[in-house]
C-alpha cells in the first residue's frame, strides 16, 4: 500500500483511477464505489487509488471541532487495501485546499500531479471552493481534460441512503445492529490495554481497559462484543462509561473477556460491537452490581451464541 500526502507537486505516480471522497467508515456505499473504481482501473490499465482528507473538512470549512469519526486513518487504510485499493492519497485539508476552484483541483491536482485517467464519485459528491463543484461539473471537466468519470448511485437499505452521517447517528443512539448492517461489518474500536485499579479482578470479573484516542461516542452502557487479541477472537461483555458505582469520571471501555486468562497489559486489542444490552447505571450495593453483571453475561452469551457474524 502506497500512501501519498503531498498533492501539490508531481507525485511520480503511474496512471491511476481514483475514488474521491472522505470515506469515513468504508460502509456499503463506499464499498460499491471502490468496486467500480477497481473495475474502471482494470479497463484503463491503471492503478486503483483512493483520495481522501485529513482532518475532516468540516473542521476547516465551518471552524468546528472534528466530528465523531467512525474509524482512524490506519483502520481505513487497512480496509481499503483489503478491498483492492493500491494507493491512498491523503491530502491535508487546509484553508488553501478549501479555497481551490473546482477546475484548478481537477487540472492541477488530479491531472497534473496525480496522473489521473479516471475518477469515481458518489451521487452527492462536491468539490472545490464552497462546494461549487458537483457531479455535473465533474462530467464536463472529464470531457474537457480527457479522463473518464463515473458517478455511483446511492446505495439504500430499507429505503435509507447509506451514509457515514446515518451510521454515526445509529452509533450515538446505541443502534449497533443497524450501524453494522450499513457498514457491512461490525463496528470496532481498538486500543492499548492499560492497567487499572484491578477492581474487576477483586470482584471476580477481570477486565481489559482501553482509553481510545478518539472520543467514545457510543452511549454509556453494556454491550455484547467480540474481542480480538493477537488475531484470536474471544467473546466478551463490554462496559462503556465511567463506572458511576465507584464514582469514576473518565469515560473508557472495559472488556470482560470470557474464558480467557493472561497478562495483556500493553497489548493492542480490537473490540467488535454486536449489540447494546443496557444503559450504564449506579448501584447502591456491590451485591446488586455483581448480580447484574452475572445477568448481563448470561444475556450476552446468548446473543453471541446466536450471532452468525459478517
Amino acid at each position: 500500500m502506497r500512501i501519498i500526502r503531498d498533492i501539490y507537486k508531481p507525485c511520480n505516480i503511474e496512471r491511476t483511477v481514483v475514488a474521491l471522497g472522505n470515506f469515513d467508515g468504508i460502509h456499503k456505499g463506499h464499498q460499491q464505489l471502490i468496486k467500480q473504481t477497481i473495475k474502471l482501473a482494470e479497463k484503463l490499465n491503471a492503478t486503483p487509488s483512493l483520495f481522501t482528507f485529513y482532518p475532516h473538512p468540516i473542521k476547516i470549512i465551518k471552524n468546528l471541532n472534528e466530528p465523531f469519526l467512525i474509524q482512524t486513518f490506519k483502520e481505513k487504510a487497512k480496509i481499503v487495501e483489503s478491498l483492492g485499493i493500491e494507493t491512498i492519497i491523503c491530502a491535508r485539508f487546509s484553508k488553501e485546499f478549501a479555497d481551490m476552484q473546482p477546475e484548478s483541483f481537477v487540472r492541477d491536482i488530479l491531472i497534473k500531479n496525480l496522473n489521473v485517467c479516471g475518477v469515481c464519485v458518489g451521487h452527492d459528491y462536491t468539490f472545490g471552493k464552497e462546494g461549487k463543484g458537483n457531479t455535473k461539473l465533474l462530467k464536463e471537466l472529464a470531457a474537457k481534460y480527457n479522463f473518464e468519470a463515473i458517478v455511483i448511485p446511492p446505495v439504500k437499505i430499507d429505503g435509507i441512503i447509506v451514509s457515514s452521517t446515518k451510521i454515526r447517528e445509529f452509533l450515538r443512539n446505541g443502534e449497533i445492529e443497524r450501524a453494522n448492517l450499513f457498514l457491512g461489518r461490525r463496528y470496532s474500536i481498538s486500543g492499548i490495554v492499560k492497567e487499572g485499579d484491578r477492581r474487576g479482578t477483586s470482584l471476580g470479573f477481570p477486565t481489559a481497559n482501553i482509553y481510545p484516542h478518539n472520543d467514545i461516542m457510543l452511549p454509556n452502557g453494556v454491550y455484547a462484543t467480540f474481542v480480538y487479541i493477537d488475531s484470536k477472537k474471544h467473546k466478551a461483555a463490554v462496559n462503556v462509561g465511567i463506572n458511576p458505582t465507584f464514582k469514576g469520571k473518565i469515560k473508557h471501555i472495559e472488556a470482560h473477556i470470557f474464558d480467557f486468562s493472561g497478562n495483556i497489559y500493553g497489548k493492542k486489542i480490537r473490540i467488535e460491537f454486536v449489540k447494546f444490552i443496557r444503559e450504564e447505571r449506579r448501584f447502591k450495593r456491590i451485591d446488586d452490581l455483581l448480580k447484574q453483571i452475572k445477568e448481563d453475561i448470561k444475556i450476552i452469551k446468548s446473543v453471541l451464541g446466536e450471532e452468525d457474524g459478517f
